[in-house]
């Protein structure tokens, strides 16, 4: 039998960047590639030095820039002053305000230190970097002065790291690309790659070339049996929901439990234990029902006949539908 081959793997150094923004990807996807490399050996991941210099010359940046973006200011207007709960709310939002700065401080820190989460598993991932020859310097020269792709104008990054590929991806195996940049991007359809880079693959190549816009997409068309993307989500929220320490915290949870999709018998009996159990969350019903009791009725419905006696008359206790605290727990 022909042993299988890994998935020769590059990911841009954006998407990598992106695990400290926003991103469409989550660390999720960070250890699920991991895995893929390290324990299954799935995947090989390319790596260069290029590519490491680029990412540590804009991690910091990157990252001040989402911190820059987390506001710590919540202003009431004055048009509520007159409101009999005014100035507890006003006390109620420097309160926030303090945390979110605390929060926001010790984050600093952690990144400073080289301490983020994103941080230990990208410098796993850099530890086998290959080194740039001054062959591959050359070339990536050559081809950034006459114009070709990948890259923009003045900028040797990506040239650098396609003469790179183009010389240690055997001529008779695939490669995988993850980038969002478009660098590597057709300019007619940015799901598609550059017609250019693609006839340079193929012209000396029996093996593909396979562009995606996050690992995510790579991991459904290569890795469908994958339990990660949404079955993994789905059990990560309800982990958290039943861990949650705050009112607040429930309520997020809650808010993206209702975003991914459908859940099987045993992901509801876990989200039941989880919304019972834990009094941040059963508690946060009492001052808002329709961000507790009622968002999680929406996915608790369409198994409600499969649950006991017993357990619908707990979850009814637990979730009544006429909640009214007469005083805020503050």
């Amino acid at each position: 039998m022909t042993e299988k081959k890994p998935l020769n793997l590059f990911i841009d150094t954006n998407v990598l960047l992106g695990f400290y923004r926003y991103s469409k990807d989550d660390l999720a996807k960070l250890n699920q590639l991991e895995d893929l490399i390290v324990k299954t050996k799935d995947i090989k991941l390319i790596v260069t030095s290029q590519q490491v210099d680029e990412f540590y010359r804009n991690r910091d940046k990157v990252i001040a820039d989402v911190v820059k973006e987390l506001s710590t200011s919540i202003s009431i207007p004055q048009l509520f002053s007159g409101h009999s709960d005014y100035k507890l709310i006003r006390k109620q939002a420097e309160m926030i305000k303090t945390e979110v700065e605390r929060v926001k401080n010790e984050t600093l820190e952690d990144a400073r230190k080289g301490n983020l989460k994103a941080d230990a598993i990208i410098s796993r991932l850099f530890k086998d970097a290959t080194v740039v020859s001054a062959e591959i310097m050359r070339k990536a020269k050559s081809r950034s002065e006459v114009g070709n792709p990948p890259g923009k104008a003045g900028s040797l990054g990506d040239a650098i790291n396609w003469e790179l590929l183009l010389s240690v991806v055997p001529a008779d195996e695939d490669l995988h690309i993850v980038s969002r940049d478009g660098d590597y991007a057709s300019a007619l359809d940015k799901g598609q790659l550059n017609s250019f880079l693609e006839k340079e693959w193929n012209k000396s190549r029996f093996g593909s070339l396979h562009l995606y816009e996050t690992l995510n997409s790579l991991f459904k068309t290569n890795f469908p049996q994958i339990k990660l993307m949404d079955e993994y989500i789905k059990d990560d929220l309800i982990r958290q929901l039943g861990q949650s320490g705050s009112f607040d915290g429930s309520r997020a949870i809650i808010e993206k439990l209702l975003k991914v999709g459908n859940f099987s018998e045993k992901q509801i009996a876990a989200l039941y234990k989880a919304a019972t159990t834990n009094d941040q969350v059963y508690n946060a019903h009492k001052y808002s029902p329709d961000l507790v009791g009622d968002k999680l009725w929406q996915i608790i419905k369409p198994h409600w006949s499969k649950f006991t006696k017993e357990t619908q008359t707990n979850w009814m206790l637990a979730f009544p539908d006429d909640s009214e605290p007469e005083d805020l727990p503050f």
